[in-house]
């Protein structure tokens, strides 16, 4: 019978399809009222008090005794009423609120007749919810908080709790569902704290500076949706995060707190032989906070506030024993540094060991007031203000002095203002309006001087003003409004509302403006010799090489959506969810025209390439986007089974800076020129160093023409992210407490970027050889009839129309809830995901050139996605020891992660492709033993020794052969992603000892923690490996050019023979480190 309802359900589900996404800041409650034989009861009240507040919630039952509650305050503990006429009042106590679900509580009444007193039922906090939603989330609250280990306090911390989510990298960036981490949606009290620009890797506000958006401290609970079939949800196709802040009770409570970490709190170097293991340099991390919340007025009116200050330093520690360049001598590195002192009075700064600062205030304020028991209002304040000095590391290829750093100030103010309101006649609304400003000002460290690399063999030395910061500037803001209004009729619970932003960016991006110089080698510089490259970047319209410049991108956007959600309780067991979503966004800024682009540029670059409608100084025209879904929740309450699944689609938000390239990079504000080996080369011969970073050479200067630079354009018909997304999940409830599910989703890409260059011809030519691959001419840039063509890139984007990517997750898990101070959960989680192009870069160019390609990048194959889960098992088990009479409490916490290592690409050192794209990105051609025999190798100097080609054939097939991936794809090319690194085991741990004490009737704790990231490391310094490769690529093969009959022509290094293609990580950032750190903390909680 059992198996029948199953597939019964299951061929259900495979007969509907729909789609997805919205801010969550209240919880629910449903259920039904009945008599103790089953009638149900119609016109029973039923009230419910939020006990630490004393707020009011009250239903009456409707047709089949149904009762719903809207707009509740998440968490608890809750007591329910449920009262008729001539029947006995029944309460339920200490009832616990999920954020973003609607607790299921079924309540029957006895006749009055055969009870005598009142029913009162306890510990409900163990009940099942109603299972309302449907498809994949998570919810992670203020228990699982305070035991999970954390050393960097950050929300990823948290978020790698979520069996489909993915650490992406060491500023925090979070993956879901195997999408792009800035497809994410990120929430605070219903406010956008999306980084909406999409510059930071995080995703979220203050990422760009490697900060928190909030203290970890001021948060109640996390709501993570993967595929939720409410359609008041929206804008993400990776993953839904939801936060809510702390409120204030009736009781005053509060907690201060200090966390510190140092050099005695971290472990040694994890590499290499243990007698020559190093401490770090002396630092000190420290983190001093408090939180307090109570009544202003009881039952009506409550505060809360939270204020943190954060500073950190980041060691980068650096041993010149380890650099690979040609100079041996570390006197003659300090020699250059004293040289450019006395010669052009610019102080470099050091490069053995650069750390980095993090300076951060925030204060999170909230107001609650219960206006009456059918109206309650939100208001919340955030600020997070910090600082970071991101200086560049020194590394085994690079010698970077200090000052070839920067600082990165960021601040974000963030509001938001919510009236939940219970009206009559089974009827709600929920009113949001918020407010987010960000202000990040990059600048370089030291003073303003030209940027300088002097390559040293397989080394190289760089100082001078970082070149991406010397013009960078970004102010944003976003004005959200949100309103959703509920009325309950019989079987039906209709939502309608309205998702509404406004968004205005101003940004100021412009590269290379101090000069950046480019060396063959040490002594060419020191002789003020010709540089081998020299680029300029400035603005054309007003020459202010300032933040203040008119070449700034200045525009706004907004978004509109509408929305409408059926909830269908068809029975007591059965949940449909029916809704569909419309979404339209609006550029609401004209960007520059280009005359001369459209007039003479077009038409020629037209014969090669299709614009899809795009022009220079044309705004897209976006559709509206439809999103239906549908959900589904079956209960089986004799066998405490629940199926759960729908299908539905999902739009989402495109980080305004990819578009935004059309009012930044327009061909007429700002222009750049490179002199090199492959374009103006004749221009090199004219060009010394010019220390004054105000007076760098222009193309006039050198007899050439002005460049246009770049200039970025859409498709007239651009289309917003949107994705098909189906999931199916069967939870399972054991006895005392242990839940088994088993959830499995699928993706399918319906609108994807892609990204032209339309400023290469198309390729026609071959290389020789056994990889017969497909070549650009030399130059690849299309020429002009006449005239010379004062372009560099022409980058269009527009919608992918070549295979949809997709991606799918299966996941085991297994939890049982608190119950004697113990708790536990694991789960298991394969996910893959294939994509045709990826977008992880915040400049258009590099989103474009740095797609890993055997051919031609404007006509890419599907890979595997940079953003790919592979295995992940992830278990958390928590025990609280309580003893002396509860005065004192051990609690124990440990975090198991297991995870595939990252996607892995084998290229070649050098342009195969010649497509104008970087030197990096081109896949290598794995060949067989006898075609290794026939490739062309030259003569390669390494450290004054030469190495012939006999000797670099035998060393390269030992190579491929001592890679398991390579030795399976000979006579094939490699693959994009197609290796991964290691598989990486980390074991966290946590200890807090607590301290009782009663004084005045009130209860004072204070807790001592120790919080180690990477135990499995401080046990043995062999364990707890964790793996990096620059850019998740490796360069496997040096491209030394082809011959005139297209021979390829290479280099290998013999010393590279068993070399790994991966590294360990040594870094001192928690959660990506080989090395074990650790944190001390210090709460007193009243």
């Amino acid at each position: 019978m059992l198996l029948k309802r199953i597939v019964g359900l299951v061929c259900l589900f495979l007969a509907v399809t729909v789609s997805t996404t919205a801010q969550v800041t209240t919880s629910g409650m449903s259920g039904f009222v009945k008599t103790s034989t089953g009638e149900p009861l119609v016109g029973a009240t039923i009230k419910a008090t939020h006990v630490p507040t004393g707020s009011v919630y009250t239903s009456t039952t409707r047709i089949g005794g149904r009762f719903d509650i809207q707009n509740m305050n998440p968490g608890g503990p809750y007591t329910i009423e449920a009262s008729f006429i001539n029947f006995q009042t029944t309460k339920k106590e200490d009832i616990y609120l999920t954020l973003g679900e609607t607790f299921r509580a079924d309540i029957n009444l006895t006749d009055k007749a055969d009870e005598l007193v009142a029913v009162v039922v306890s510990s409900v906090r163990k009940q099942t919810a109603a299972g309302g939603k449907g498809g994949a989330e998570t919810v992670i609250g203020r228990d699982q908080m305070a035991n999970l280990p954390t050393v960097g306090r950050n929300i990823s911390d948290y978020l790698r709790a979520i069996p489909q989510a993915k650490l992406t990298a060491a500023d925090g960036g979070i993956t879901i569902a195997g999408q792009n981490n800035r497809f994410n949606s990120f929430y605070i009290d219903g406010a956008v704290n999306n980084d909406v620009f999409g510059l930071a890797a995080s995703g979220t506000n203050g990422g760009q500076a490697g900060i928190a958006p909030i203290s970890i401290d001021a948060i109640d609970q996390f709501q993570v949706v993967v595929s939720p079939y409410d359609a008041s949800l929206g804008n993400f196709t990776g993953g839904g995060i939801n936060a809510i802040t702390r409120s204030g009770t009736n009781q005053f409570q509060g907690s201060v707190y200090y966390f510190f970490r140092n050099q005695d709190l971290t472990g040694k170097t994890p590499t290499g032989d243990k007698a020559n293991a190093t401490k770090l340099a002396d630092f000190k991390n420290q983190t001093i906070g408090f939180r307090v919340g109570g009544p202003i007025i009881k039952n009506k009116l409550f505060f809360f506030i939270n204020g943190e200050v954060q500073r950190d330093e980041r060691p980068q520690p650096f041993d010149f024993e380890n650099y690979t360049g040609n100079t041996q001598d570390i006197t003659v590195i300090n020699n250059l540094r004293s040289t450019i002192l006395s010669e052009y009075g610019y102080e470099t700064g050091g490069f053995n060991d650069n750390p980095e600062k993090v300076n951060v205030d925030r204060i999170t304020a909230k107001l609650d007031w219960n206006i009456n028991p059918r109206h309650k209002f939100s208001f919340s304040y955030r600020l997070n203000k910090g600082e970071r000095y991101n200086t560049s590391s020194s590394s085994n290829t690079a010698i970077n002095f200090y000052n070839n750093g920067y600082l990165f100030p960021t601040k974000t103010n963030s509001f938001s203002a919510e009236l939940n309101s219970n009206l009559r006649r089974g009827m709600s609304n929920k009113l949001l309006i918020t407010y987010t400003d960000v202000l990040d000002d990059r600048k370089p460290l030291g003073d303003p001087f030209p940027r300088v690399t002097i390559l040293d063999g397989a080394g190289r030395f760089v100082f001078g003003s970082e070149n991406s910061s010397t013009q960078n500037k970004l102010e944003q803001s976003t004005i959200s409004l949100f309103d959703a209004f509920k009325v309950n009729r019989g079987k039906h619970t209709l939502t309608i509302g309205t998702d509404n932003e406004l968004n205005k960016a101003f940004n100021v991006f412009l590269q290379n403006t101090y000069g950046n110089y480019e060396y063959a080698d040490l002594a060419t510089f020191l002789a003020n010799g010709n540089p081998r490259q020299y680029i300029i970047g400035y603005p054309t319209i007003d020459n202010d090489l300032t933040d203040n410049t008119a070449a700034a991108a200045n525009f706004k956007t907004a978004r509109l959506g509408l929305f409408i959600n059926d909830e269908i309780k068809v029975n007591e067991a059965f949940t449909l969810n029916l809704g569909v979503r419309a979404d339209y966004n609006l550029f609401l800024t004209n960007p520059p025209e280009d005359t001369y682009f459209n007039e003479t540029a077009l038409p020629i670059f037209s014969q090669f390439h299709d614009f899809k409608g795009a022009r220079s100084g044309q705004k897209p025209k976006m559709p509206v986007s439809i999103s239906p879904r549908i959900g589904f929740t079956y209960k089986i309450d004799d066998e405490n089974i629940v199926i759960r699944g729908g299908v539905g689609m999902f739009t989402g938000r495109i980080p305004l800076v990819w578009p935004g390239g059309i009012y930044n990079n327009t061909g007429i504000s700002q222009a750049r020129f490179t002199a090199s080996s492959s374009q103006n080369t004749a221009a090199l011969s004219q060009i010394t160093f010019r220390p004054d970073p105000f007076d760098q050479y222009r193309p006039e200067d050198l007899g050439f023409g002005v460049s246009k630079g770049n200039i970025d354009l859409i498709s007239a018909k651009f289309r917003a992210p949107k994705v098909l997304r189906t999931s199916l999940a069967v939870d399972k409830t054991f006895g005392n407490g242990w839940k088994f599910t088993i959830e499995g989703i699928y993706t399918k890409g319906i609108n994807e970027t892609f990204y032209t260059n339309a400023n290469i011809v198309q390729p026609n030519l071959v290389s020789a050889g056994p990889d017969k691959r497909q070549v650009y001419q030399n130059p690849a840039k299309i020429a002009f009839p006449t005239g010379s063509n004062p372009y560099d890139n022409v980058l269009i984007l527009s919608n992918n129309n070549g295979d949809k990517g997709f991606s799918y997750n299966f996941t085991f898990a297994l939890e049982k809830r608190f119950q004697r101070g113990f708790s536990f959960n694991a789960n298991y989680t394969y996910g893959e995901s294939v994509t045709l192009h990826e977008a992880t870069s915040s400049v258009n160019l590099s989103q474009w050139a740095n797609m890993e390609a055997v051919n031609s990048r404007n006509a890419l194959t599907r890979s595997v996605s940079d953003f790919s889960q592979g295995h992940r098992i992830f278990a958390f088990v928590a025990k609280k020891f309580s003893y002396a009479r509860n005065k004192m409490a051990t609690t124990l916490s440990l975090v198991y992660n297991g995870q595939s290592g990252n996607p892995l690409s084998y290229t070649y050192n050098g342009a195969v492709i010649r497509d104008g794209a970087s030197n990096f990105n081109d896949l290598i051609y794995v060949p067989t033993s006898a075609q290794v025999q026939t490739m062309t190798f030259l003569n390669n100097t390494i450290s004054n020794v030469t190495y012939t080609p006999d000797q670099q054939r035998a060393a390269f097939e030992q190579f491929i052969e001592n890679n398991s991936y390579l030795k399976s794809r000979r006579g094939s090319f490699a693959e994009r992603n197609g290796d991964r690194l290691p598989f990486t085991h980390i074991l966290d741990l946590k200890i807090a000892q607590d301290f009782n004490v009663k004084i005045g009737g009130k209860v004072y704790s204070l807790q001592v923690s120790y919080d180690i990231f990477n135990f499995t490391n401080m046990l043995n310094r062999e364990w707890g490996r964790t793996y990096f490769a620059s850019f998740d690529q490796y360069n496997a093969l040096n491209f030394a050019g082809y011959t005139n009959a297209m021979v390829p022509q290479y280099r290998f290094n013999p010393n590279n023979a068993n070399v790994k293609p991966y590294s360990v990580s040594t870094s001192t950032v928690p959660n990506y480190s080989a090395r074990w750190v650790s944190q001390l903390g210090f709460r007193l909680n009243f």
